[in-house]
């Protein structure tokens, strides 16, 4: 597939080396790779640190947070409303299960920037709490976009919360376990879900069905996401751009104060601003 059109002057090479950008632009001019990953931005960085980086892949420009970048660079979306009460998943204790409320709470969501799915087991941005019994199994965590219980009722909850960034929801949800019974509440333009899950034992997820998802581990893509809505959305300091009406993104390197910045274009507007070290500055 033909990567979207970007042209960056060579005077941005000197970000390889993290060094300022100097007033002096060249008369030439040459493309670099576009950044499809946050391990990109290290093979073209190599001492780049973990922040806020513009990536284009599959006809995407979106920033994500690049972490360990000075081992295993990856992706992340960074959540705007945070707490106990937003972006969870809740096993509710009671039944089959005795025990507490075994509730995990996210900050980031782990993101592949080819397709935007979510690794909703990536627990690294999220805390848990509580305890309960699952069998012989004790649980003590659980996946984003789930909801479960073991009590004979849809008591177990969820909720997904992407407003003020500017991503979506681009999926189904659907029950399973024993008698599942459940329900996913959609508002806000597909950036709201509530979840109400459970059975005897019962649970909702994203499609398909996974099977009791409850102690997960990385490598679970399961929730696919979209940019909010076609062109340009601008949201705190991230941004989603969907490249479908064949506008071109462009860059050009500007001196500003003492520094050096590349001045991200799609189109006639101008979405990112980035630093001599490839990371997002400021937006819009």
């Amino acid at each position: 597939m033909a990567r979207p059109h970007v042209r960056i002057s060579a005077l941005l090479a000197a970000m390889g080396a993290a060094l300022p950008l100097v007033a002096q632009v060249p008369a030439h001019a040459s493309a670099l790779p576009v950044f499809s990953s946050c391990q990109d931005v290290r093979r073209t960085n190599p001492i780049a640190r973990d922040g806020t980086y513009l990536l284009i892949n599959n006809g995407n420009v979106f920033t994500a947070y690049c972490h360990n970048m000075a081992t295993t660079p990856s992706e992340y979306i960074t959540l705007a409303r945070t707490g106990q009460d937003v972006n969870f998943s809740q096993y509710t204790a009671g039944g089959a299960s005795p025990g507490t409320n075994v509730r995990t709470a996210f900050t980031r969501l782990r993101v592949d920037p080819r397709t935007l799915t979510v690794d909703i087991g990536d627990l690294t941005f999220a805390s848990s709490t509580g305890s309960l019994r699952h069998g012989s199994t004790t649980v003590t965590s659980m996946p984003y976009g789930a909801a479960m219980a073991c009590n004979g009722r849809a008591d177990g909850r969820g909720n997904i919360d992407l407003r003020d960034t500017p991503f979506r929801v681009n999926d189904t949800f659907v029950t399973g376990g024993n008698v599942p019974s459940g329900s996913a509440s959609v508002s806000a333009r597909n950036q709201v879900v509530g979840l109400l899950g459970g059975g005897y034992c019962g649970w909702i997820t994203s499609a398909p069905a996974m099977y009791n998802p409850f102690n997960p581990g990385p490598g679970t893509p399961h929730i696919e996401l979209r940019c909010a809505r076609n062109g340009v959305i601008l949201s705190g300091d991230q941004i989603c751009v969907r490249l479908n009406n064949g506008a071109p993104v462009t860059t050009q390197v500007r001196q500003q104060g003492s520094q050096g910045r590349v001045i991200v274009q799609y189109g006639d507007r101008a979405v990112a601003v980035l630093g001599s070290d490839g990371q997002v500055r400021s937006l819009g």
